[in-house]
């Protein structure tokens, strides 16, 4: 007995982890969206209310579907363990593709072309003018845990000193505190925040990283290809260019 009722038990656990098909994210009226939301201009909190680029764009895919859209706010380490677990049905908000996520995940066609940069202090930025310059024995790099550009940061720095912080909100922090010179991100945020925090916050390098030229996506389960069909289909149609412009974010390669 107690055996069939532990088959039982991991019969249900295997459910509900397997993703909602897409008749049933329809007919439960909502869609649920991962965000980190920790990712301007695509999903962040500005005064405790989530916006961005990804936000719009989500909540007019939402408007496709004729559900409403439901917000999950995840992170970086946690993201695909999240969609692995059904936590929601698609991840929104700066995801990077890269060839692990396409063989656990699917992808959606490219949203925003991207790479990483290099962004600092004004006060820091005009000596890290490229990779040799910053992976110096005097310099701070500061990242956080989980996402591309850790990965970046533990392949190709290994003599400035590293400093590891809990969430992309605090590596801004102290850049802004001057208590880091740099940090690796993407050229979207980099143009963000040099616009939006002048004298503040500089980009020290404009042309991505060799190597790094890579494109924002929406990741969602491998058994969820109806909802990849739909979600490649809605992006042909979305009004992306008028989405950008409003958020101030590049969608060309140019």
């Amino acid at each position: 007995m107690k055996k069939v009722l532990l088959i039982l038990v991991l019969l249900l656990t295997a459910q509900s982890l397997s993703a909602r098909t897409f008749e049933q994210i329809q007919s439960s009226g909502m869609l649920r969206i991962g965000v980190p939301a920790d990712y301007a201009p695509l999903a962040y909190f500005d005064n405790n209310k989530l916006v961005g680029f990804d936000i719009d764009l989500a909540k007019d895919l939402a408007h496709s579907l004729n559900v409403v859209p439901v917000f999950v706010i995840s992170s970086w380490p946690t993201l695909s363990q999240d969609l692995a677990d059904d936590k929601f049905d698609i991840a929104m908000g700066g995801v990077t593709y890269t060839t692990a996520r396409a063989e656990q995940f699917l992808l959606s066609k490219q949203i925003v072309p991207n790479g990483k940069i290099a962004l600092a202090s004004c006060a820091s930025a005009p000596k890290l003018v490229d990779l040799q310059h910053i992976n110096q024995a005097e310099v701070k790099v500061v990242v956080n845990p989980g996402g591309t550009n850790e990965s970046f940061v533990n392949r190709y720095i290994d003599t400035a000193q590293v400093i590891r912080v809990k969430n992309n909100i605090d590596n801004l922090q102290a850049l802004r505190d001057k208590t880091a010179d740099m940090m690796v991100t993407d050229l979207i945020e980099g143009y963000h925040y040099a616009y939006t925090e002048p004298g503040v916050l500089c980009m020290a390098t404009t042309t991505p990283f060799t190597g790094t030229k890579s494109y924002k996506a929406y990741m969602m389960q491998k058994q969820n290809d109806e909802l990849l069909i739909f979600v490649d289909n809605w992006l042909a149609h979305a009004d992306i260019e008028n989405v950008a412009k409003r958020w101030g974010v590049h969608t060309s390669n140019d």
